[in-house]
């Protein structure tokens, strides 16, 4: 049985916009099961208007699946494959990892799933939907028969929800291929669920870029950057990160490929203080410094900072590449970020190309929110 829930007078626009979160203050009344997975939202007139995974602790009450018709198993599972289907021009003899889905940019709002060559990552945000946990795994397990699903559930929305927050899998590290080039990947240990598949088609411009130039990566994490840019014949690659397993990882990569690098530990916004350099193409892409909304003037200031002296590192016509993944941070405000950078390190800065996640990472219309990634190239003169 479904949960029902009645939508506030005046609050129509909600549905009008088709946006999938349906939060608690445009709710007028509750009824049925607290524990049901989906709920129902209906009008005052008791006409369902949209369907889709509840939850009772989080203030999204309702993520919709569906308006106008019910959200059931068999639309999750066929979105499931659908999402699937669309990501398979992806793969080919030099690619075999990429998102196959991303939440709401495949209508399975609070739903990851990221491919590691022959395993599998999924994310689960939401109570609701970690109900059909077995219908995730029978899914994935019929179109794809990985040799192991890894569940990810160290993640801040879990806890909120009261969900286990200890990961699901074993023996699930990996070796995968991406543009030809190889990387080694263990969603136990790594960052998100293990790499950054969001960066692939930045990763494929820089190797375009790099032929002949001096190139840093900051905050290279495990030097995919680096690869790429050595791959495309850079006359010298410098990957900095704060992690030293990071790093290890960047140099077990760096000669995975035949490539090579130096490979500094580092924190990057003391490294771009110190007299590095000059560099002609420069890749900054940090972590999310604004994870909650409250956190998005300190965070701009952070970006301002190492963007800021970044740019004085960069020799005159060379190019930057720089990154925010914060949801949280419009690219307007990313945008004005990179501005006053400028201004401040006395460059003549000029846009060359706006930057954003791959094509396996949709954004849905209704819900913008989802373009967490974007970035900018840039030419410093």
């Amino acid at each position: 049985m479904n949960r029902t829930l009645t939508l506030k007078r005046g609050k129509e626009r909600v549905i009008a916009n088709r946006h999938p979160w349906i939060f608690a203050g445009a709710i007028h009344t509750e009824r049925g099961p607290e524990d049901a997975p989906i709920g129902d939202l209906v009008d005052g007139d008791g006409t369902r208007i949209a369907s889709g995974f509840y939850s009772r602790s989080s203030q999204i009450r309702l993520r919709a699946l569906a308006f106008g018709e019910p959200a059931t198993p068999e639309l999750i599972a066929a979105r499931l494959s659908e999402a699937i289907a669309r990501r398979r021009a992806i793969f080919d003899e030099g690619t075999n990892a990429a998102r196959l889905v991303h939440a709401e940019g495949d209508e399975l709002s609070s739903i990851v799933v990221d491919r590691y060559h022959d395993v599998l990552v999924v994310e689960i945000a939401n109570r609701g939907a970690e109900h059909f946990k077995p219908l995730i795994v029978e899914t994935l397990q019929r179109e794809l028969a990985p040799r192991a699903i890894f569940f990810k559930n160290d993640l801040p929305a879990r806890k909120l929800e009261g969900l286990p927050t200890e990961d699901e899998g074993v023996d699930v590290a990996t070796q995968i291929l991406e543009s030809g080039l190889k990387f080694r990947v263990n969603p136990v240990e790594g960052q998100k669920t293990g790499f950054f598949l969001d960066q692939r088609e930045n990763r494929r411009l820089v190797r375009t870029l790099a032929g002949g130039r001096r190139v840093l990566n900051l905050f290279s994490y495990s030097g995919a950057f680096g690869v790429y840019a050595a791959s495309g014949g850079a006359s010298s690659v410098t990957n900095v990160d704060v992690s030293a397993p990071a790093i290890e990882a960047a140099r077990e990569n760096a000669s995975l490929n035949g490539v090579q690098a130096e490979h500094v530990v580092a924190d990057a916004f003391q490294y771009v203080r110190q007299k590095h350099g000059p560099f002609d193409l420069l890749i900054c892409d940090p972590p999310a410094f604004a994870k909650s909304r409250n956190e998005v003037e300190r965070a701009a200031r952070g970006y301002k900072d190492v963007n800021l002296y970044a740019m004085r590192m960069v020799a005159p016509g060379g190019l930057m590449m720089t990154f925010s993944c914060s949801g949280h941070m419009s690219l307007d405000l990313f945008q004005k970020v990179i501005f006053a950078a400028a201004l401040d390190a006395g460059r003549r800065v000029s846009f060359v190309q706006r930057l954003t996640a791959g094509p396996d990472h949709p954004v849905s219309i209704y819900c913008p929110e989802g373009e967490y990634l974007k970035g900018f190239l840039l030419e410093i003169h």
